[in-house]
């Protein structure tokens, strides 16, 4: 899905939820200039997507046609179909990751890292011999190095190790790692 059909959706979605949306609270909320949430207006208004009747003097309300709602249901499938498409590849990795662990003797995994992507390898763990022992939400952990706090990391036993799972904070963690004195690819491994 490319960027602006994600926000031609979004559009879609905030249309429906509310009829009343200004530009400027819908730029706000596209994170987009005015004047390019105008031209995304403007080009589904011709499209016959949307249809806008005014209320008041700059006051419009804003309605989703059935051409509207047919593509509303295109895009939405499209986003799910490429966000199961995403969900599988990450599954197939991270059981890829768990199969050379498991055949390393790893038991237990804390895994460390982003909400989503942790979500997703909680689930490779079913069928493996190698248990989930806890998750790391590395907003916790940028939280207190931010604080200057003392973040919590387990202590490890025999056959267990950390599996970093952050898409957008690996630096940080990986050296906070080290500085605890965890070594790579023997305390932890990098999901990537």
């Amino acid at each position: 899905m490319t960027p602006e059909e994600l926000r031609t959706l979004t559009i879609f979605n905030k249309v429906e939820n509310s009829p009343g949306i200004n530009q400027r609270k819908l730029a706000s909320e596209l994170g987009i200039s005015l004047g390019l949430t105008n031209t995304y207006f403007q080009r589904v208004l011709k499209k016959g997507w949307v249809r806008a009747k005014k209320v008041k003097t700059r006051r419009w309300l804003y309605f989703l046609t059935p051409q509207g709602a047919l593509e509303k249901s295109r895009l939405s499938l499209s986003y799910m179909h490429r966000t199961l498409e995403s969900f599988r590849e990450l599954k197939s990795k991270g059981d890829e990751i768990l199969n050379i662990l498991s055949e390393k003797g790893v038991s237990g995994v804390h895994i460390c890292g982003d909400k989503d992507l942790t979500d997703i390898l909680s689930f490779c763990f079913t069928g493996f011999r190698i248990k989930l022992l806890s998750v790391i939400p590395e907003k916790d952990l940028i939280t207190k190095i931010e604080k200057n706090k003392q973040p919590y990391l387990p202590e490890l036993k025999k056959g267990h190790l950390i599996m970093l799972a952050s898409l957008g904070n690996q630096e940080i963690i990986s050296q906070l790692l080290i500085k605890q004195g965890f070594i790579k690819n023997k305390h932890w491994v990098l999901f990537s």
